[in-house]
């Protein structure tokens, strides 16, 4: 089904309300993709992966991975904003629908998708009641007191009849109350629709009137309200406080006037910040100011000098010991990270090497095919052969060895290796040869994987690099461990995870334990060792989201349960092949055998019902298949739902029976915020109402 409508109907909130009332009749949810910050019909199919948190690569790649985890679901997909980006929603979705029979999508456009099977609801504008009732809503969100009477209830009649009844023009307008009269209002709408006048074929009345009501708001700004209006424009997705007086210069306070204007929605992001958005259609406006301006070129040069600032100094490792730290930081931002990027790649590409370089490890754990998309292009578009160029090399290499390109992944780092060579760059050349050895060891290429990481091991000895140390004497020990050689392999990766517990690398400690579960559960048979390692290998890579080591790690736990619970080893084992393919590859041969060993015998054990629990296991989030494994608890409690602080405190006084205004006056939070976190609170746990919501929080918070 695609809601279509005009700029400013409602669109999004219908879908989003249409969406929360299916979460407890899907069997394996609802899935929400924004597709505001998209520009290529391209970017559908990479956002939809990785809002799924599938790291495949892009193009076919991407849709295949797609294809593969959608196929035995039950799920509703909601692609909002498609009209944009419209062709490549209509082919994704086309794609989709034809090879997995429990998806259902919902769309959102401006426009239907013209696909076979297409039912389309044009949503229209709100009845004059609605309208009505809506302005006063909004209206005494800004001023309590507001009471209209029977002239006052007239004019509000002819502000949302001339605002064509469209929710986000009445709010705009109502906004102003304040301080301005419903009279005045008018007046002043009236004003600006003359200036508009009839408009052309391809501007629609509807659309006339929401942009009347975005420029009548913009023109009662005074001028540093303005200037900070339209250089909001170059963010995507969202922002925060800092970033906003970073980028567009504008203090807390006049992101304030411009939250009260209605022009700017709040929500809270990651971590319990407040995170600000211009609506889409408010933007578009917004965007055109930026341009007539002459501004457009500085605010993104500041944009992405903002983004570029997270990191610095020299890299030690892929990923750094940082890594988690930078995304954490980092990862409500990334499509404003994204569009930085490319406006870069389109402006200077050799300028763009140094802050995507910075970045990569925002792509590794984000989005593969985004960073290598990009990386390729700056690499192909700038030719310059220094240390950046050979660091880009290494990543770029590194991902496609990810995305199990093994061939690419050899020519370009082995590109690297020589480039870094050439410019004298040994701490870059010892990095090239570790990952050149571990893409051979991987690949069963025993002997050249064992030459490419003793010469790593003795470059990141010779230059004291002790993070790069620790993880090329673990892959060594893997490497002997392949040939037979366990004692000398033990050894070795024992070696590693003590350089890495010195150093407080995270990722060294993580690889080294899984690699010591290797051993002593296929060789030393020492069962609860295997467990130990294994667990501690989840715990280090988890934070990583790892989606290479840690399923290996799975593997490993699946091996050692198998003899006392097939069934559950099966489970563990379909939740590690399915969190590797999401990644976009697969198992390397150096684990594969392994890891189908695993599933043949658990399946061989169940018989009939293999396929059933390996169905089932395959449908395992990573938590739970951790759970499995490890034989842990896990209850369900407000967390589990993936509810933030704030939306735990909102839940709470709803239960108490206050209303959003009490809320808001308690929580010093505005009345649209908090009719905000109970929406997504409603959408997260399935629930339709309040009074299924107080009696969800009285059952589960304390």
């Amino acid at each position: 089904m695609t809601v279509t409508g005009a700029g400013g109907v409602g669109k999004t909130r219908v879908a989003v309300e249409l969406a929360s009332r299916q979460l407890g009749r899907r069997a394996d949810g609802v899935l929400l993709v924004d597709l505001t910050a998209s520009s290529r019909a391209a970017d559908v199919t990479a956002e939809t992966a990785r809002t799924l948190d599938l790291r495949a690569g892009a193009g076919a790649a991407a849709t295949d991975s797609l294809r593969r985890y959608l196929t035995d679901r039950d799920v509703l997909l909601v692609l909002d904003n498609c009209e944009h980006v419209i062709d490549g929603c209509a082919e994704l979705a086309a794609t989709l629908l034809g090879s997995c029979a429990g998806l259902r999508i919902l769309a959102t456009s401006r426009e239907p998708l013209g696909v076979d099977g297409e039912t389309v609801w044009r949503l229209e504008p709100l009845a004059p009641d609605e309208a009505h009732r809506l302005f006063v809503e909004r209206a005494r969100q800004r001023l309590p007191q507001f009471i209209p009477n029977e002239e006052t209830d007239k004019t509000i009649g002819q502000v949302c009849a001339r605002l064509d009844r469209l929710p986000l023009a009445i709010e705009l307008a109502a906004a102003r109350v304040s301080v301005m009269s419903p009279s005045e209002i008018l007046s002043g709408l009236e004003t600006r629709l003359g200036e508009l006048g009839g408009g052309s074929r391809l501007s629609p009345a509807h659309h006339r009137s929401v942009r009347a009501a975005v420029e009548w708001s913009h023109r009662l700004l005074d001028p540093v309200e303005q200037r900070a209006f339209r250089r909001l424009a170059v963010f995507v997705g969202g922002f925060d406080a800092a970033a906003a007086g970073t980028v567009a210069g504008l203090s807390l306070d006049v992101l304030a006037r411009l939250v009260d204007k209605s022009l700017i929605s709040t929500s809270e992001g990651r971590h319990g910040r407040t995170r600000y958005r211009l609506l889409e259609t408010v933007r578009e406006y917004a965007v055109d100011l930026l341009v007539e301006a002459g501004e457009l070129d500085e605010v993104r040069a500041q944009h992405l000098r903002h983004f570029s600032s997270f990191r610095d100094g020299v890299r030690e490792g892929w990923p750094s010991a940082s890594a988690q730290q930078l995304v954490d930081e980092l990862e409500d931002d990334y499509e404003n990270v994204r569009a930085a990027l490319e406006w870069a790649l389109e402006s200077d590409p050799c300028a763009a090497r140094v802050p995507l370089a910075a970045m990569y490890d925002l792509f590794m754990m984000l989005g593969q095919a985004d960073g290598l998309r990009i990386g390729r292009l700056v690499l192909e578009r700038c030719p310059d052969r220094d240390r950046h160029r050979a660091e880009l090399q290494i990543s770029a290499g590194l991902l496609t060895m990810l995305l199990a390109d093994t061939g690419e992944a050899k020519r370009a780092l082995a590109e690297a290796r020589e480039l870094s060579s050439a410019i004298g760059e040994p701490r870059l050349e010892a990095w090239a040869r570790f990952f050149q050895g571990l893409t051979a060891t991987l690949g069963l290429s025993i002997e050249p994987g064992r030459e490419h990481l003793e010469a790593a091991r003795a470059l990141h000895q010779e230059l004291g690099i002790r993070t790069g140390e620790a993880r090329a004497t673990a892959a060594l020990g893997l490497n002997f461990e392949l040939d037979n050689e366990s004692a000398h392999g033990q050894e070795l990766v024992e070696q590693a995870l003590s350089i890495g517990v010195a150093e407080s690398d995270r990722w060294s400690q993580g690889q080294s334990h899984v690699y010591l579960g290797i051993i002593a559960e296929s060789v030393a048979a020492h069962p609860d060792v295997a467990t130990s390692h294994n667990r501690q290998a989840v715990d280090a890579l988890r934070p990583f989201r790892d989606v290479t080591l840690l399923p290996v790690a799975l593997i490993g736990q699946a091996s050692v349960i198998a003899p006392r619970n097939p069934a559950a080893a099966l489970e563990v084992a379909a939740a590690a092949f399915a969190l590797r393919t999401r990644g976009g590859g697969q198992f390397p041969p150096a684990f594969r055998i392994r890891a189908d060993r695993v599933r043949v015998t658990a399946q061989a054990a169940l018989g009939a019902d293999a396929d059933r629990i390996w169905r089932a296991g395959a449908r395992l989030g990573v938590d739970d298949a951790i759970a499995l494994a490890f034989g842990i608890k896990r209850p369900r409690p407000a967390a589990a739902w993936g509810l933030s602080a704030r939306e735990l405190d909102v839940v709470r006084l709803v239960a108490d029976g206050l209303s959003n205004k009490q809320i808001g006056s308690r929580l010093q939070l505005s009345v649209r915020t908090v009719e905000s976190h109970v929406r997504h609170v409603l959408i997260r746990t399935g629930l339709t109402n309040r009074t299924q919501l107080a009696t969800w929080a009285r059952e589960r918070i304390q």
